[in-house]
């Protein structure tokens, strides 16, 4: 009976041993079969392939796994690019074009480097050794060409979307969208302004328009500027598509007043997302359609036709809405907004001259 106790005792010992022997990397390369779970083992970026403008954005993103295949989340990645001066890339993976040509993008993550000391499957003991993770290799291409560019959202990227781009005469281009909803169409040869129409597999159309190359957002604000342009002149966006040369699109001074409206309206939600309203444009400052920032006020955010021809336009966040009606002998936009609908509406009137 006693020997048996010594025994399981002498087991336990044992085993005791082999743990702490185990955590400590007592056991030479038994430090490494430490589980790896929760630890990056493998990162893909996207878009692999993207061409952007001189001063033209692409928004990248990463996905993080461990050894297991699991999603890692909270990953604070490096990101590099490889030859800064065609385009740098910043800590949120936000890629600006410096100059014609082309780099490589890369995210990164680090483990290890501490003083000689053993913090994980990816150190080596007692060296202080950094091991470095590095994603797959995504190709930019910076142009001189003029190029229209922009996202194609509506709170969610329009994936897979057709991008139909207008001009004045006419001659028509086309793209499709990447699976963040951006888009890339060449201008050179084309007459501006632009009228643009974005269309995708399930049925929906957006429309956007702009005065030149560079950056055109197509979203349910894009869509209402339009609205609101063809709508003042007893026509819609799908005649002025049909034949532009008949319904021509805005100029930058109209295209100006548009946009200030309309960002005015949302001038509460823009401030809740840490947007400055004075310095947004809803056609040309870039985003990204991932839930946050300018895409968070789409997500919140609807327009409605009614079957009388008036558009309600309600802000979420904001808790305001706006009814617009036309005058079309006047070329005009009538707007009745009420704010703080659900607590206590405060009413005010505009009327907007489209000329």
């Amino acid at each position: 009976m006693i020997q048996r106790i010594a025994q399981r005792a002498g087991t336990a010992l044992v085993s005791a041993l082999m743990l702490v022997f185990s955590g400590c990397g007592g056991y030479g390369s038994s430090s490494y079969s430490m589980s790896s779970a929760g630890l990056v083992s493998n990162i893909t970026i996207s878009p692999t392939t993207a061409s952007i403008i001189v001063n033209g954005t692409q928004q990248y993103t990463a996905v993080a796994k461990d050894a297991n295949g699991n999603t890692v989340s909270g990953v604070a990645y490096t990101w590099a690019s490889s030859n800064p001066s065609v385009a740098t890339i910043n800590t949120a993976g936000l890629a600006t074009g410096m100059a014609a040509g082309t780099t490589t993008i890369t995210a990164a993550v680090s483990y290890g480097g501490s003083g000689g000391g053993c913090t994980g499957p990816y150190c080596t003991p007692g060296t202080g050794m950094v091991t470095t993770i590095t994603s797959n290799k995504a190709t930019l291409n910076v142009t001189t060409m003029a190029m229209a560019t922009g996202t194609v959202a509506i709170g969610m990227p329009l994936a897979g979307a057709l991008v139909s781009l207008k001009d004045a005469h006419d001659q028509m281009a086309v793209a499709m969208t990447d699976a963040g909803g951006r888009y890339l169409i060449a201008t050179s040869g084309l007459s501006a302004p632009f009228l643009l129409k974005a269309e995708d597999n399930q049925g929906r159309v957006l429309y956007g328009f702009g005065t030149g190359a560079g950056v055109i957002n197509i979203t349910p604000m894009t869509d209402l500027m339009v609205r609101m342009w063809y709508g003042a002149r007893g026509t819609n966006a799908a005649a002025a598509f049909a034949n532009p040369d008949r319904h021509p699109a805005p100029g930058a001074r109209a295209l100006t007043l548009l946009n200030k409206t309309l960002v005015a309206l949302l001038a509460d939600s823009l401030s809740s997302q840490g947007l400055d309203a004075a310095k947004f444009d809803l056609v040309a400052t870039p985003f990204t359609a991932d839930g946050t920032g300018f895409d968070r006020i789409l997500d919140n955010t609807s327009v409605t036709s009614m079957s009388n021809g008036q558009i309600v336009v309600h802000d979420g966040l904001a808790d305001s809405e706006a009814l617009l009606s036309f005058d079309q002998a006047k070329d005009a936009v009538v707007m009745m907004v009420a704010s703080h609908v659900h607590t206590h509406a405060d009413i005010s009137s505009a009327t907007l001259i489209l000329q």
